[in-house]
């Protein structure tokens, strides 16, 4: 897996109604209407900050969550949509920080996740994340 905590063997849809204004698509990330897609072998760290101990399986940072009803840590699926829309937050037209931090949470209650997860990973990411989202600069200008 080399990096990368997680690669998805098929594409991953989502209901995102946060993302309904905006309309994208690129190799690895398609959004329109509402829906966001996720295409086969993206790979992301789970949720960040962590890294891997060299040479294991181990990785040491901040907690994924116990595991959900699908088998997957609960955050797993609310990792992956907001990773894939961080990591291409600067061809996103009008996405901003808000909208990506609220994709994350929601999927984050979806997926049943302990109320110490949907308190307290959201306000982490929206205070360490990425603050640079087109939607965001094109209000300040």
């Amino acid at each position: 897996m080399g990096l990368w905590r997680y690669a998805l063997e098929q594409p991953v849809t989502a209901i995102c109604p946060l993302l309904s204004a905006l309309d994208f698509a690129n190799e690895w990330v398609t959004i329109n209407g509402g829906w966001m897609r996720v295409s086969e072998g993206y790979a992301w760290d789970g949720c960040s900050p962590s890294i891997r101990v060299p040479g294991t399986r181990i990785w040491l940072g901040t907690p994924d969550g116990p595991l959900g009803a699908d088998g997957r840590p609960v955050s797993w699926r609310a990792s992956l949509l907001h990773d894939a829309l961080c990591q291409f937050r600067h061809e996103i037209p009008g996405l901003k920080q808000a909208i990506a931090t609220g994709v994350f949470a929601q999927e984050l209650v979806r997926a049943d996740a302990p109320w110490l997860m949907t308190s307290l990973y959201p306000a982490a990411v929206l205070w360490l994340g990425p603050r640079d989202f087109p939607g965001d600069l094109e209000a300040l200008t």
